[in-house]
């Protein structure tokens, strides 16, 4: 099969996207062929691409020998069973001196030899190639005394705590050296993944012993090349740590933006900088994690995907070919637009996941540079099928116009038409999802929710309805129901309380001087862009609003469109508490990407300047690199 295809790639076939839409297949009356003799394999030992079609895949030779590193220790009972662990008990993870449920104790001996039985046992049942003792997914792991001697004190600063990676690679070598007698050839793979991701520092691994490295917790706009974004940067000596400790490595590169799916996010600069790197550092597996999004990343996964085949392809010729040969007459012009956004997602100094960074890295000038080139493209189209593609193309930049225009809606204050605009969007990537779905295009998946005619809710969609559409719902609720009696609040005072002693410095008092804080736009700036994307805690902020004539007996609330963590609210120093959607008041809010409203109708002074003070703490990994403010705040009265 490879041979077969190896063959017609040099005649000049080339697959960049599953359906016909994506073949380009040269016309010709003849073929001829030199007479040659021929040996090779793929460069890679195992390549793997999540969504496509099995003849797209068989014609660009993804597959081979992949690791099986996923979450799987602690799963199912996969290796140790809860009789085993009912009877050993301290086989089991604690913290604070009590028992981690689903984590175990890495450095107990008995289940070191427990899991090393077990891995064999289901060897001896499946005869793979490799199997996974990653631990399961999340953060949290053992916290003995005897763990914690594992550990080196190399710090992960994506992480803010301590590398265990020492500690698992411990517990790795164990295993491994038990397997290993019975199973000499099986690879152990594990994801080098959260606080394990940095390469060891003391142990040696084993040679059965296979790290997939999943950078997480690191920015995704980036390449690791780049001296401007220290977070991408890290990842460089981490893949080097690992090639040089490892006998083979699988880089699990991340082939979307985190947490919002449906931007245009090329990986043009990302992956021609970066796959020679990871080549050159004995990455054997490109097992990237990707999703049905053609649409949005295709000229990142042209580069993967015949990279991975061979490595030793110039990424700039990869990409010319691709362009001139799959848009045609419109090449100029769906380079000038693919290139808009790959410059917008290099050049702007924003790091965090989701779509918190988009107001600052989305400018309207750049959409107005992509529009002008897609209209270019759709003028210049000569054939059908390059019509079919560019406008594949026009749909997804519709789509993330629209996006935008949510996006600063809210920002600036026009939520009226907040809630029927994101119906629209959101239905229009319904409709886009089923249209391109022999593309694998626009997020749509089986397993996400369905709408009532049972389409998919897609990827985008869903995500969508969890970060934004809490904002967009409760902002058109306010615009009907109530009157907003304030413009939004973006320029804040802001900072940082390490040592939460904020409220005893007297931060929420209306006469305190924070002429010496720097300011933010949170619409705009996120805490990665401020340098603090490890930072968990609170960040304080403090501005000013003049408040026009307020009816008597009328309400008055300050409504925070979003924020990541717990928000507490003071108005000209008076604490405003919580009121929920049932009217039952409590001294903060807390959640993720929900709008909040607080009484402040004993604080406010109408006809008058008021200060309003808001600290919003950041309390747990959600590895998108945001805290506190996530949006404008308004205030807004009983009509």
């Amino acid at each position: 099969c490879y041979a077969i295809y190896e063959l017609l790639e040099r005649l000049g076939c080339r697959w960049y996207m599953p359906s016909e839409m994506g073949e380009c297949i040269p016309q010709a009356k003849t073929i001829a062929l030199p007479r040659q003799d021929v040996s090779g394999k793929p460069g890679t030992e195992g390549r793997v691409i999540w969504y496509a079609d099995d003849a797209f895949k068989r014609r660009t030779r993804q597959g081979g020998d992949a690791f099986n590193g996923g979450h799987a220790l602690e799963i199912n009972e996969n290796y140790v069973t809860k009789a085993q662990l009912a009877e050993h008990p301290d086989w089991v993870g604690q913290k604070d001196g009590k028992p981690l449920p689903n984590r175990f104790c890495w450095a107990n001996p008995g289940l070191r030899e427990a899991v090393g039985a077990g891995v064999i046992a289901r060897l001896d049942k499946e005869n793979a190639r490799s199997i996974s003792i990653g631990p399961d997914d999340g953060i949290d792991f053992c916290g003995c005394p005897k763990c914690l001697a594992l550990d080196t004190g190399d710090m992960d600063p994506t992480m803010s705590c301590l590398s265990i990676t020492d500690r698992f690679v411990s517990f790795g070598n164990a295993v491994a050296e038990t397997v290993s007698k019975k199973h000499p050839d099986v690879v152990l793979a594990f994801l080098a993944y959260v606080q394990y991701t940095r390469p060891p520092v003391r142990e040696k691994l084993h040679s059965s012993l296979a790290p997939v490295i999943a950078p997480i917790t690191y920015c995704r706009a980036h390449a690791m090349t780049d001296p401007n974004c220290p977070s991408r940067q890290a990842i460089r000596p981490v893949v080097e740590g690992w090639g040089k400790a490892a006998r083979m490595v699988s880089y699990y590169n991340y082939m979307f933006h985190l947490a919002e799916v449906t931007v245009p996010y090329p990986m043009m600069r990302q992956m021609s900088e970066e796959l020679p790197i990871l080549y050159a550092n004995n990455v054997t597996v490109w097992s990237p994690e990707t999703m049905p999004n053609f649409d949005s990343v295709l000229p990142g996964f042209v580069l993967a995907v015949r990279m991975s085949v061979d490595p030793k392809l110039k990424p700039a010729q990869v990409l010319e070919e691709f362009f001139t040969r799959f848009y045609g007459a419109a090449v100029e012009p769906m380079k000038r637009y693919w290139q808009a956004f790959d410059d917008a997602w290099n050049q702007a100094p924003e790091h965090a996941g989701c779509l918190f960074g988009y107001g600052r890295r989305f400018t309207p000038e750049v959409l107005k540079k992509a529009r002008e080139a897609m209209n270019a493209a759709l003028a210049a189209c000569q054939t059908p099928v390059e019509r079919q593609r560019v406008t594949l193309g026009d749909d997804s930049l519709k789509q993330f116009e629209l996006f935008m225009k949510l996006r600063w809606d809210l920002f600036e204050g026009r939520l009226d038409n907040l809630d029927r605009d994101a119906a629209a969007w959101f239905n229009q990537q319904v409709a886009l999802g089923d249209k391109y779905a022999p593309q694998y295009a626009f997020s749509a998946v089986g397993w996400t929710p369905k709408t009532p005619e049972g389409k998919s809710f897609t990827i985008g969609g869903q995500y969508f309805n969890c970060f934004c559409r809490p904002s967009y719902t409760d902002g058109s609720r306010i615009a009907k129901d109530f009157t907003v009696i304030s413009k939004p609040m973006r320029q804040w005072r802001r900072q940082v309380d390490k040592d939460k002693k904020g409220a005893e410095r007297g931060w929420s008092k209306a006469d305190f001087d924070d002429k010496d804080w720097k300011t933010t736009d949170p619409c705009v700036e996120t805490w990665s862009a401020m340098g603090l994307d490890g930072y968990y805690g609170p960040m304080w902020y403090r501005d000013r609003v003049k408040l026009p004539a307020i009816a008597a007996g009328k309400k008055v609330f300050v409504w925070v469109s979003s924020t990541d963590g717990k928000c507490k609210v003071f108005v000209n120093g008076q604490h405003a508490p919580h009121i929920n959607a049932k009217g039952e008041k409590s001294d903060e809010a807390d959640g993720f990407c929900q709008a909040f409203s607080f009484d402040a109708t004993a604080a406010v002074k109408p006809d008058a300047e008021n200060q309003i003070a808001i600290i919003g703490t950041r309390t747990f990994l959600n590895e998108l690199g945001t805290g506190g403010l996530l949006g404008p705040v308004l205030l807004y009265a009983e009509k």
